[in-house]
């Protein structure tokens, strides 16, 4: 593997790459973590419920799919901003948008669903924001007109 420099790739793409990548890991790792906190959520659900309709089972499958549906989405949230990030760092100038659409949308995902990942969506953001520096637009536009 060559270093950064020898390649020619700038600083900021390398580390809005690594940030990009560092951040999805995390989002992913916060998915887990609250899905491990499984029982905790579904005895609060039933702490805070007054409705006799609602069974111990419904209660612990709602909870049980809304957790995997969460973990799944981080997944593949995480999944295409690494992707698209690895895309950028090849030079692929287009790349930005999708990864800054996928980026957003795992915010306001996170938002909503994990407030655990917020951090770790903010460190992918600030990985996008490298991506879009002078230098980083600068040579991504040069390596479009080579290709």
């Amino acid at each position: 593997m060559t270093s950064p420099k020898e390649s020619g790739i700038p600083r900021t793409i390398v580390a809005g790459y690594w940030l990009v990548v560092a951040g999805a890991a995390l989002w992913v790792l916060a998915a887990v973590y609250q899905f491990s906190l499984r029982q905790d959520l579904i005895d609060a659900v039933r702490s805070s419920t007054n409705d006799p309709a609602l069974t111990q089972e419904m209660i612990e499958s709602s909870v049980t799919v809304t957790l995997v549906v969460v973990l799944a989405i981080s997944v593949l949230l995480a999944g295409l901003a690494v992707w698209f990030a690895g895309k950028v760092k090849a030079g692929l100038k287009k790349s930005r948008t999708g990864l800054m659409i996928t980026v957003l949308l795992n915010l306001f995902f996170q938002m909503l669903g994990n407030g655990w990942a917020l951090t770790p969506a903010l460190i992918a953001m600030s990985g996008l924001v490298l991506f879009y520096f002078r230098q980083s637009t600068d040579y991504l536009t040069e390596r479009e007109q080579l290709a």
